[in-house]
C-alpha cells in the first residue's frame, strides 16, 4: 500500500485519474494535510537531482509509491476483473527484485569504470584504440570484482537488517511485557506504517539509490582528476610578497593548514566512495528501517567489514602484489 511521503500515513491512492492519463488530481494526506506523493507529477530528471541530494521524500516515492495504482473516475472494470492486493504486492515485489538486478549491473558497471580508470592511472597515453585484449580482460575482471563486492556489501547488509530486526522485536516486546513501557499512539502508527511495508527488496534497491550520490561524484573526479604534479603552496613564499601589516599568526596557521588539503596528502575519491558512500548508504537505509542512526551504522559497519574480506581475495585474483594494494586501498573503509 502506498504511503504519504511527508508523514508514512498509508494513502489507498496517491492520485486520482479523469477521463485521460494526464488529467490527474493529486490526493491530499490526511494526517499532514499535504500532498500524498507531489513526485509522481516529476520527471525523471527531477527524481535522479533530488536522490542525489538525499531527499527522504523521492526515496519514499521511489520505494514504496512507484508503481501504484490509481483512483479512477470512470472505470469501466469489473470488480471480478481488478486485481487482488495480494496478487498486486507479489507482483510489485517481483517487479520490485527485477528492477534491483537491473540498477545494479548497471551501477556496477559504471563503478567497474571508475575503479579501472584508478587502476590504469599510470598507464601511458593510447596510440590508437584504448581497447585491447588486455584492457578488456583487465575491465571484465574490475567489472566481476565489484560485482562480487557489491553482493558481499549487501548480503552483509541484509543478514544485519534480519538480524536487528528480530533484535529490535524482541527488545521492544520484552520492554512492554515486563517493564510496561511503549511508545506512544502517533509514534507507534508512524513507526509501523513503515515497518509493515518492509521487504528485504527494499534493502539493495535503497542501497543501489544511495550510490546515485557517491558514484556520480566519483566520476567527476575520474573525468577532472587532480594533478599529482601540481605546484605545492609555499607559506614563507606568500608571506614575502604580503605588506607587512597584513601578516598575522592566524593568517599562517590558515596557509599551513592549506597544506593538508593538497592532492598529496588528501585522497577525495577514498572521502567520496567511504565517507560519503557510507553516510547516504546509511540515510537510504534508516528510510526502510526507522531505526535510530547508531543501528543503521553498526548495519554498514558489518557489510564494510564484509566487503573486506571478499576485497582481499579479489584484489589478488585480478592481479599482482602492487595491483592488490591499490584494489585492497580502494575498497577498504
Amino acid at each position: 500500500m502506498p504511503i504519504c511521503t511527508t508523514c508514512t500515513t498509508f494513502m489507498p491512492h496517491l492520485y486520482t485519474v479523469y477521463s485521460s492519463a494526464y488529467n490527474t488530481r493529486l490526493e491530499q494526506c490526511p494526517t499532514c494535510r499535504a500532498f500524498a506523493d507531489p513526485y509522481v507529477e516529476h520527471d525523471t530528471l527531477t527524481l535522479l537531482i533530488d536522490l542525489i541530494l538525499l531527499k527522504r521524500g523521492v526515496y519514499r516515492h521511489l520505494l514504496y509509491n512507484r508503481g501504484a495504482r490509481p483512483r479512477r473516475a470512470i472505470d469501466s472494470k469489473n470488480r471480478s476483473d481488478v486485481e487482488t492486493d495480494a496478487e498486486e504486492g507479489r507482483s510489485r515485489e517481483l517487479s520490485r527484485w527485477a528492477l534491483v538486478i537491473r540498477l545494479g549491473l548497471t551501477l556496477v558497471f559504471v563503478d567497474a569504470f571508475i575503479r579501472w580508470s584508478y587502476l590504469n592511472a599510470d598507464h601511458p597515453p593510447y596510440i590508437s584504440s584504448p581497447w585491447t585484449l588486455q584492457t578488456i580482460d583487465m575491465f571484465a575482471k574490475t567489472y566481476i570484482g565489484c560485482l562480487a563486492e557489491t553482493i558481499a556489501f549487501h548480503g552483509g547488509v541484509m543478514i544485519s537488517c534480519y538480524l536487528l530486526q528480530n533484535l529490535l522485536l524482541a527488545m521492544r516486546e520484552t520492554l512492554q511485557l515486563y517493564l510496561g513501557l511503549g511508545q506512544d499512539v502517533a509514534s507507534k502508527q508512524r513507526s509501523s506504517a513503515i515497518r509493515k511495508e518492509f521487504r528485504f527488496s527494499l534493502i539493495p534497491l535503497s542501497l543501489f539509490y544511495s550510490s546515485l550520490t557517491k558514484l556520480f561524484l566519483l566520476f567527476l573526479l575520474t573525468i577532472w582528476r587532480p594533478s599529482r604534479s601540481s605546484s605545492k603552496l609555499d607559506p614563507e613564499a606568500a608571506f614575502q610578497s604580503t605588506p607587512h601589516w597584513a601578516i598575522s599568526a592566524s593568517a599562517q596557521k590558515a596557509l599551513s593548514l592549506l597544506d593538508y588539503l593538497d592532492d598529496d596528502r588528501l585522497d577525495r575519491g577514498w572521502i567520496v566512495r567511504n565517507v560519503l558512500g557510507g553516510m547516504s548508504a546509511g540515510f537510504g537505509l534508516r528510510v526502510i528501517l526507522d531505526s535510530h542512526p547508531i543501528f543503521t551504522t553498526i548495519i554498514i559497519v558489518i557489510g564494510w567489514a564484509t566487503k573486506t574480506v571478499v576485497a582481499r581475495f579479489v584484489g589478488d585474483w585480478i592481479g599482482g602484489n602492487q595491483i592488490a594494494e591499490i584494489w585492497m586501498a580502494y575498497s577498504i573503509p
